[in-house]
């Protein structure tokens, strides 16, 4: 195994389907809806398709008012995109701190319930076993690090804490890109791959970090990126292992 390499990985959308979670808890901020009642069809159908808008908590902040309320999809991207040019950062952060408290509450009082509602996709198993081979592994998501230890708790991903970088640490830095180029330098890595399903975070130069968009998380139609299947030979191939 390349001991001098790194695989990076975003969580939401990469490793988990965790878009059920997130619904529900907006749903119970916004609406005042119960996260135990299950989800209404064409709402979280077209929450679905334009999460990929959604990079970062506080856009949920503009996002939720504007599908939980809109008449007209045709205008969904354009009503979003006037919305985070006019941010109101009190009440972003205001909103950052209620959806925290909302996922802490669901999550202590209903935790059976809550640890079902985000799925492992295939390839969450796969990086598991190239772990267990012994490949550095790194998460860099901006999720809070609670929630993502007890995803991998729950699935026996012993991965160590140390190597799980969440919003705590990334609210820090201007980008992933920056802290990753960061951590590699101290940590005397030669290259990476990282892998995310959000465009925003791999339109950066270096040469020393191999991007790759995951087709399989929450992505816009009509890009380019890779499935699994590709994803995993592509890491295979990096990692020197066939």
């Amino acid at each position: 195994m390349e001991k001098d390499k790194i695989i990076f990985l975003d969580f939401d959308g990469v490793l988990f389907d965790t878009l059920k979670e997130v619904y529900l808890i907006n749903r119970a901020i916004y609406l005042g809806t119960s996260y135990l009642e299950d989800v209404e069809t064409d709402t979280y159908k077209l929450y679905s398709k334009y999460k990929y808008l959604v990079y970062n908590i506080w856009m949920f902040y503009y996002y939720n008012k504007i599908i939980f309320s809109s008449k007209d999809e045709n205008t969904i991207e354009e009503q979003f995109f006037n919305a985070i040019q006019n941010r109101n950062l009190k009440k972003e952060e205001e909103f950052c701190e209620q959806f925290l408290k909302t996922r802490r509450d669901l999550a202590n009082n209903h935790f059976e319930y809550w640890k079902n509602l985000e799925i492992p996709y295939d390839f969450f198993f796969e990086i598991k076993k190239l772990h267990q081979k012994g490949a550095n592994i790194a998460i860099v998501s901006k999720k809070n690090k609670n929630a993502i230890l007890e995803r991998f708790k729950t699935y026996d991903f012993n991965l160590d804490e140390k190597f799980v970088f969440a919003r705590e640490i990334l609210d820090k830095y201007k980008s992933k890109i920056k802290f990753m180029e960061e951590y590699m330098d101290k940590n005397n890595f030669k290259q990476a791959i990282f892998v995310d399903d959000n465009q925003n975070n791999l339109d950066y130069n270096n040469e020393k970090i191999f991007s790759i968009l995951a087709l399989w998380g929450n992505c816009p139609p009509n890009v380019k990126g890779c499935n699994q299947k590709s994803t995993l030979e592509k890491v295979a191939s990096f990692l020197n292992l066939g």
